[in-house]
């Protein structure tokens, strides 16, 4: 046997480690007897069978008793393809003497090649012949086929010769088939006992005689067997279907030789095959009788009850194939199956790795094979180990940590197939291990576990295992146990992360990036789209961007046991480089201290965004030229004063924010050019030194318009008549640096947003439910600090949530003529507020209206974010009144532009629910990128989309699924 990982595949771009290998996938078929569906006492029990199967997931449903072609549509529409889910096809519907048989399977996994009917004198028994989509496929491999025959034999004890021609007639069929091969045979098959002719034929007779994964005997109304009883589920007579309790085996499944050995690439899993719903306390019982069975829901229970007299029986097959591995990294890399122990194996473990580069969650993963253990809402980080044993105790008295422990017997010691999935049933990892050749010695009894060393390896082959060398300790009889549970003795390949200080940046800004990859790099290899530098082999190394754009971050990390590439595209943005910054004050000729200390300049920020100058130049028309080598931020709305001298006690006692050098501004006239990093030139003065302009002496000159008039006209400018606060001290030179002085016009009126918006998600009819804000978790800084968002605000409130509060919201202010100019060229101002209950938003900081302050060029336009909705933009501009410009979300569809809203209850409106990843659309990756990583806790989570602290099914099924298919209406 091997060791094979099975990893569906939904996001490929997701996982660093993508790859083909050979993988065992895992089948449920699925054999069940409808009962004369969809005719009968009750015809409308789809939803029974939606339940069951909803349960069980089945890969290949074959059902006898179809009464007509509709039962078969009603079934594929109604209760399989349901809840957003769309992998299931039928098979031609073909309309026999009595009774019929269909096929339903699941197409993202097989492919139905052929279909055939034998005719036989009461029902036709139908040939369905189905391959495996490998990933393989399209590289000339061989194709993996499946023979199922579904069959519903001559009922009544005394039919049993017709029972034997019935199989005779598939005996002649499959026997004349050349190469056949994994033969399933089953459905209700009527027999009393394993010693009827039919049954005997099937297992004897033939080039192809079948097997019985269940043990032969005489069945009927026989205690002993009354675990692998199928009919009747009742002891009530209702629906036209049989009553007595469970006391038959009607419902078998056979297979062929090569799959009860593997021989054709498809494996029948030990002991998965049963009668489903069977717990053994039922015989001559109906299926509810009390107690009902404590290893299923009840509500699958009555289920079964209400839509057959017969229960299905179900068994695994474990094909061998290629499959595409992403999505989850978590990989069974130790196995002590066999520890050196006499009777119970105590030291059994199994070690779990999370060889990705995110952490996921672990809550309602099980091991449906090997062993019987459901994880709790444990987080496995990148590079971390989790570790379950049979004997938790034990485990840590040997080998000194913690490990969850198991609620079956051991491992077999001869080998078998762990199968670890998650809380969907999809299989994220399973490991067939044997115990001799060609897998390692040592490790059956002899004291060495098995030990994948290279996690991202090709597993499939044996060759990828080897016994543990990491002697740990001698037990009670002598014997040496070697072992490495939570760590590795091999040196694992690396896994490349990193993080960036800033993500969004202006041109001439740095980000320093970090290194967080795991399993202990030695080298690495940066590139940096638009960067500079454009490469870096430091560990954590510094990067500028000079120019605007979003770009790509790669970063691949080495060491002996191999390397791996991380890219983040689109990872830094760096904004516009069209400011407005302007000159507003020159100090040009101080009388209080020497020109050569006391001249400075003042610049002010009229825009929403903070301005770094770092690498900006300042020039004059001739020789004087100073680039800017440090960071100086001048903030949205404020100043920053830049000097040929830093110290205020000889510099006329004013704060400079930056001393420049090779700069000077000579009182006779001079100028004064801004330039970006680019090389763009942002700002110009050219003063006369007294023709025009003023011609202080021991005064600044200020510019006396507003952020918007020309500041290069002399008009505008006047001399500073006192000395303000400004300064340091009452006595010397007049003037403002660094504020807006009392001859300015600089800083606007600032204004308000008020708007009102409902959420789908909490919304109760009329507002918005508001417990996940009184959550201990609830942040109290915005979280839209993360992609896609990527936000730098550190809006935030100190103290308990209020009451009426629903969630955060990110709020985004567009200038444009119009909507259709309204893009995302057109955002001048951003900010995260909080939302209440009646649909309002307030400030974090002081919980009123939400405030700005930014020259206003055309007309606003209001985007509203939230981390698991689609965003709105108003269709028009916000109404202004009294300095407060306003917009109602909940009045109409129409008020979002291109009705981009839902309709909660008559005549109110609100944000699509269901975007859990905010990318801006409703669809399958919202579910199997964050809501199956959540699924099943509690807490502040983007997959809550109803916001009721919990994720389940309420957000996918009544949430999500609605609006599948669904985005965002923004102008882009």
């Amino acid at each position: 046997m091997t060791i094979r990982i099975l990893i569906l595949i939904f996001i490929a771009v997701l996982s660093p480690f993508t790859g083909l290998f050979a993988q065992f996938d895992t089948l449920r078929v699925m054999y069940y007897n409808t009962l004369n569906y969809p005719d009968g006492g009750d015809p409308n029990r789809e939803d029974y069978f939606r339940i069951i199967n909803g349960y069980l997931d089945a890969d290949v449903i074959l059902v006898n008793e179809l009464t007509s072609e509709n039962g078969a549509n009603i079934l594929l529409n109604q209760a399989l393809n349901v809840f957003g889910k769309s992998k299931y096809q039928r098979a031609v519907y073909t309309d026999g003497p009595d009774t019929d048989n269909m096929l339903f399977y699941n197409s993202d996994k097989l492919t139905l090649y052929s279909q055939w009917y034998i005719q036989t004198p009461l029902r036709h028994i139908n040939e369905y012949i189905l391959y495996y989509k490998s990933s393989d496929l399209t590289a000339g491999a061989d194709t993996i086929f499946f023979y199922f025959y579904s069959a519903h034999l001559k009922a009544f004890p005394e039919d049993s010769l017709n029972r034997l021609a019935e199989v005779a007639d598939f005996k002649s069929r499959v026997d004349g088939l050349a190469n056949a091969e994994n033969i399933i045979f089953g459905g209700d098959l009527n027999l009393y006992t394993s010693n009827e002719p039919a049954y005997q034929s099937l297992i004897n007779d033939g080039i192809y005689p079948l097997h019985d994964p269940l043990p032969a005997g005489d069945w009927h109304s026989d205690y002993s067997f009354r675990y692998l009883h199928t009919q009747s589920t009742r002891t009530a007579s209702f629906g036209g279907g049989s009553t007595g309790g469970l006391d038959d085996r009607f419902d078998l499944i056979l297979f062929s030789g090569d799959v009860l050995n593997g021989d054709n690439r498809v494996h029948y899993v030990s002991n998965s095959c049963e009668a489903f719903g069977n717990d053994g306390n039922h015989f001559n019982d109906a299926l509810i009788d009390f107690p009902l069975n404590p290893d299923i829901p009840d509500s699958v229970t009555y289920a079964l009850y209400n839509m057959s007299d017969h229960l299905p029986v179900i068994c695994n097959l474990a094909v061998e194939a290629q499959q595409d591995t992403t999505n989850s990294a978590l990989v069974i890399t130790e196995i002590m199956y066999n520890p050196p122990e006499l009777g119970l194996d105590s030291l059994e473990f199994i070690e779990i790795y999370n060889n990705g580069s995110a952490p996921e969650n672990l809550g309602g993963y099980y091991f449906s094979q090997g062993v019987n253990f459901t994880f709790p809402a444990v987080t496995l980080n990148p590079g971390e180990f989790v570790l379950t044993a049979i004997n938790a105790a034990a485990f840590y008295n040997t080998f000194g940590m913690n490990a969850y422990q198991w609620t079956s017997d051991g491992l077999n010691n001869s080998g078998e197939l762990i199968l670890l999935k998650d809380n969907f049933g999809k299989t994220i990892d399973s490991v067939w291990y044997e115990d001799g050749l060609p897998w390692p010695a040592g490790t059956d009894g002899q004291g060495a576990s098995l030990m994948l060393c290279d996690p991202g390896s090709d597993n499939s082959l044996p060759a990828a295992w080897t016994a543990s060398t990491n002697f740990v300790t001698n037990n009670q009889m002598g014997n040496p146990v070697y072992a490495s549970p939570g760590f590795s003795e091999c040196s694992f390949p690396p896994v490349a992360d990193f993080s960036a200080s800033l993500q969004e940046v202006y041109p001439g800004g740095s980000v320093e990036f970090t290194d967080i990859s795991t399993n202990d790099p030695v080298s690495w290899n940066w590139i940096f789209e638009g960067g500079n530098p454009a490469n870096s082999i430091s560990q954590n190394p510094t990067v500028f961007y000079n120019s605007p754009g979003v770009f790509s971050v790669e970063l691949t990390v080495s060491n002996a046991a191999g390397s791996d590439t991380r890219i983040k595209t689109g990872y830094i943005s760096v904004l516009s480089d069209t400011y407005d910054l302007v000159i507003t004050e020159i100090m040009k000729n101080p009388s209080a201290t020497a020109d050569g200390d006391g001249e400075w300049f003042e610049l002010y920020n009229p825009t929403p965004f903070p301005v770094d100058l770092l690498n900006w130049t300042i020039q004059d028309n001739d020789y004087d030229t100073h680039v800017i080598n440090s960071s100086v931020i001048v903030p949205p709305g404020g100043f920053a004063v830049l000097g040929i001298n830093a110290v205020s006690a000889t510099n006329g006692n004013y704060v400079c924010d930056y001393q420049y050098s090779d700069f000077y501004l000579a009182n006779s006239g001079d100028e004064i050019v801004l330039l970006d990093p680019s090389n763009n030139e942002i700002d110009r003065i050219e003063y006369d030194g007294g023709t025009n302009w003023p011609d202080p002496n021991g005064s600044s000159m200020v510019f006396t318009g507003n952020a918007a008039d020309d500041n290069n006209i002399y008009s505008n400018w006047s001399v500073s008549n006192s000395r303000e606060p400004t300064f340091i001290g009452s006595a010397g030179d007049a003037g403002s640096p660094g504020s807006n002085g009392n001859q300015q016009n600089l800083e606007q009126p600032g204004f308000s947003i008020n708007i009102k918006v409902f959420l789908e998600g909490p919304f109760d009819g009329s507002n918005m439910q508001t417990g996940l804000s009184q959550l201990s978790t609830f942040p109290s800084t915005q979280p839209y600090n993360t992609a896609p968002w990527n936000y730098l605000g550190s809006e935030s409130f100190s103290g308990s949530t209020p009451l009426d509060v629903v969630d955060w919201l990110l709020i985004e202010i567009r200038d444009a003529e119009n909507i259709s100019s309204a893009t995302s060229s057109a955002i001048v101002a951003q900010k995260a507020v909080l939302l209440k209950e009646t649909g309002n938003i307030v400030s974090s900081s002081d919980f009123g209206i939400p405030e700005f302050n930014f020259n206003i060029v055309n007309q606003l336009f209001l985007v509203v974010y939230h981390r698991n909705s689609l965003p709105v933009i108003s269709s028009s501009p916000l109404v202004e009144s009294s300095g407060v410009y306003s917009w109602d979300f909940t009045t109409g569809a129409g008020q979002a532009y291109n009705n981009g809203q839902k309709e909660l209850a008559p005549g109110i409106f609100g944000m699509y629910a269901g975007d859990c990843d905010g990318d801006g659309t409703i669809q399958s990756s919202d579910i199997s990128d964050v809501w199956q990583n959540e699924a099943a806790t509690k807490g502040y989570l983007p997959a809550d989309v109803n916001m009721d602290a919990e994720v389940n099914n309420i957000d996918k099924n009544d949430f999500w699924y609605p609006n599948l298919g669904e985005g965002s209406q923004i102008p882009e």
